[in-house]
C-alpha cells in the first residue's frame, strides 16, 4: 500500500484534498468494489466528495489499484490546526475452486495535514480585518477611439444603405425609374412562377416596365425603335422579341404552356435580370437626340 499525498499545509475551509493510493495484490487477488467506501459525510468537519478507481497491471504482472480519494474540509480553526483524515478500510478477496472465496482486509493509513483560519483571531493595530473596505473606484476608461470608430462604421453602413437603395430603386430613389428592378423584384416573390398564371403574371410584369422604360405602351412593332433609342439594350434585342413573340401567344393565342415552351420561365426571369442590370448601369435612359 503506497499512500501519495499533497502539502500537509496551508488549507482553509471549503478547500479539497486529494489523496493517492496505490494498491497492489498477490496474483489471483482482486479488490472488492463493494467494499469501497462511497461518497458521503466522513466527520462533522469533512466531507468523501468523490472516489476513483483505475485497475493496473504492476511490472511483475501481479493486479494493481490506483484509488483517487476526494476530501472537502468545513473546519475554520481560530488558529493553525493539525486535523486527521481518517484511515479507510478496504478489502480484497480470491476465488478458490475448493474452499471457496478468501477475504482480506486492508487499509489506507490515516494522514494529516494543518487548517488555516482565515483571519486573526485579536484584531492588529491595523484595525478590523472584517471591517469594511470603501470601494474600488472604477478606472476612467476612454470612449474616444471607440466613438469614432462606431461614428466611422455608421457612415459606411449609411453609405453602403444608400447606394443600395438607388441600385434597387428604394425610397426616394424610386423616381429615377428603375421598372425593370422593380418588376425583377416582383417577379421573384411569385409563388408560382413555373404555373401558367404565374408566368402570365410575370410576363405583365416585364411588359409594364418596357412601358415604364419607353414612357408609353409598348408593342412589338415598336421594339425596333425603342432598341433603336437605346443602344445598350441591343444585345438583348433576340431576348426580346422572344418575349414579345411569347407574351402574344399566351394572351392573344390563349396559349400560355405554349408561351413557355417558346420562352421558358428561367428565361424570363434571366431577361429581366440582365434588364435591371443594364437598367443600373442607366443604358435603358432613351440617347437619341
Amino acid at each position: 500500500m503506497d499512500l501519495y499525498a499533497p502539502r500537509a499545509f496551508g488549507y482553509y475551509i471549503g478547500d479539497t484534498i486529494s489523496l493517492e493510493a496505490v494498491v497492489t495484490l498477490d496474483a489471483g487477488w482482486h479488490l472488492d468494489e463493494s467494499a469501497l467506501p462511497r461518497p458521503r459525510s466522513v466527520t462533522y468537519w469533512l466531507d468523501l466528495k468523490r472516489l476513483d478507481m483505475k485497475p493496473e497491471t504492476a511490472p511483475d504482472g501481479t493486479p494493481r489499484y490506483r484509488l483517487t480519494l476526494t476530501y472537502q474540509t468545513f473546519y475554520s480553526p481560530l488558529e493553525p490546526r493539525a486535523l486527521t483524515i481518517p484511515a479507510v478500510p478496504l478489502a480484497a478477496r480470491r476465488e478458490d475452486a475448493g474452499t471457496g472465496d478468501a477475504r482480506q482486509t486492508l487499509t489506507i493509513p490515516a494522514w494529516t495535514f494543518v487548517s488555516s483560519p482565515l483571519r486573526e483571531l485579536v484584531a492588529s493595530q491595523r484595525g478590523n480585518p472584517m471591517a469594511l473596505q470603501p470601494d474600488i473606484r472604477p478606472r476612467p476608461y476612454p470612449l474616444a477611439p471607440d466613438a469614432r470608430l462606431a461614428g466611422a462604421a455608421a457612415i459606411v453602413a449609411a453609405a453602403s444603405l444608400i447606394v443600395f437603395a438607388a441600385a434597387s430603386g428604394w425610397g426616394p430613389f424610386a423616381g429615377r425609374s428603375r421598372p425593370f428592378a422593380a418588376a425583377l423584384r416582383h417577379m421573384r416573390r411569385l409563388p408560382d412562377l413555373d404555373a401558367p398564371l404565374g408566368y402570365e403574371d410575370a410576363l405583365q410584369l416585364l411588359h409594364r416596365a418596357f412601358d415604364a422604360a419607353a414612357g408609353h405602351r409598348l408593342f412589338g412593332e415598336d421594339v425596333s425603335a425603342f432598341l433603336a433609342e437605346r443602344p445598350a439594350l441591343g444585345g438583348e434585342a433576340r431576348e426580346i422579341d422572344r418575349f414579345f413573340a411569347a407574351s402574344r401567344v399566351a394572351f392573344f393565342g390563349d396559349d400560355p404552356e405554349g408561351a413557355m415552351a417558346l420562352f421558358p420561365p428561367a428565361a424570363l426571369l434571366d431577361l429581366a435580370r440582365r434588364l435591371s442590370a443594364i437598367e443600373r448601369r442607366g443604358g435603358t435612359r432613351e440617347e437619341a437626340a
